[in-house]
């Protein structure tokens, strides 16, 4: 019986997690500055991108819970997500609905207190998001995302940055999405 090739690595796994990252550290409030990724409807519809706020609170000390704030249509909306720990710190999952919709989720690096650049993949495609602290982040900080978008095959033709202004805070109870808990 011949062996099966091992799996392909997945891009993920080269990426190295944050080391000394804190939890508590990260929790709070953050802003989506910018996202770099090959999807379709990003590429199609980025002229409509939405300041889109977050907010991280940590469950159980391993776990993150994320609110994300966004306007569709000129509503408010909340979506809520709940990240669980994976094999190694720094490392979660994001559990979808449905067969193959889980995501992988590795905070790259962060400094805690201005930034965070988060790589999220599923399936086999890979995308790269860059939080700020404030909705605008210095220029070493935006160096240090193109440096981490190019790492993984990603290039500024997929890179998106996000309005710096008209931020929901809170979304009423019509409009809140819970993500698989």
């Amino acid at each position: 019986r011949r062996q099966r090739p091992p799996p392909p690595q997945s891009p993920l796994e080269k990426v190295a997690a944050q080391e000394k990252l804190s939890l508590p550290q990260l929790s709070g409030r953050w802003f989506l500055v910018g996202m770099a990724s090959r999807c379709s409807y990003l590429a199609e519809h980025s002229h409509r991108l939405e300041a889109t706020a977050v907010t991280v609170t940590v469950l159980d000390g391993q776990s993150l819970a994320i609110s994300t704030f966004r306007k569709l249509d000129g509503m408010c909306w909340e979506i809520r997500q709940r990240y669980l720990p994976a094999q190694a710190h720094g490392r979660f999952l994001l559990k979808g609905r449905g067969y193959g919709s889980k995501v992988d989720v590795v905070v790259g690096e962060t400094d805690h207190s201005s930034y965070a650049i988060l790589y999220y993949q599923k399936g086999r495609s890979i995308s790269v998001k860059l939080y700020g602290r404030t909705s605008q982040v210095s220029d070493a900080v935006a160096d240090k995302f193109v440096q981490h978008v190019r790492a993984v095959g990603l290039s500024e033709d997929v890179t998106y940055y996000f309005p710096t202004y008209g931020f929901c805070d809170s979304a009423d109870e019509f409009h809140i999405l819970d993500g698989e808990l």
